[in-house]
Parts: C-alpha cells; structure tokens; sequence
C-alpha cells in the first residue's frame, strides 16, 4: 500500500477522534458521524484497492475529509 496514503489516513482518523471529543456539545455530531461512516468503509475497502483509480478517490476524499475537520477543530476550539 501506498505510505502516503497510509499516512493521510492515520492523520485523517487521528483528527476525526479528535474532533468528536472537542464536540462535547455535540454541535457537528451529524456530519461527524457520516465522517466516521465514510473513514470506515475506506477502512474497509483499503485491503483491497488495486486500482490506482480507486486509490485516488479515496485519497482525494480524505484529504476533503482532513480540510472540513481541520475546519470543524478551528470552529470548535475559537468557540470554546
């Protein structure tokens, strides 16, 4: 498997836990758990992506996923 792509997806999980424990008001709980739901099934799907089309599709959606939950910390964390 591709290192970088492991790395992002460590980083990616590592800042959704992260996310989730500062959202103690649960005000992004929605779109944290759809988050968790789409971390999962590229969890799952990773053992087997042989594609280098479906490689980049899922490192295009964690890096989406990356920049929304930096977002999301920023806005939790000015607000608290």
């Amino acid at each position: 498997m591709n290192n970088n792509f492991e790395h992002l997806f460590a980083a990616t999980g590592d800042l959704l836990n992260r996310v989730r424990l500062y959202d103690r008001n649960m005000i992004k709980s929605d779109e944290i758990v759809e988050m968790h739901q789409a971390y999962r099934r590229i969890e799952t799907k990773m053992k087997h992506i042989e594609n280098e089309a479906c490689l980049e599709r899922a490192i295009e959606k964690l890096q989406q996923m990356k920049y929304r939950l930096l977002t999301m910390m920023e806005d939790l964390l000015f607000t608290a």
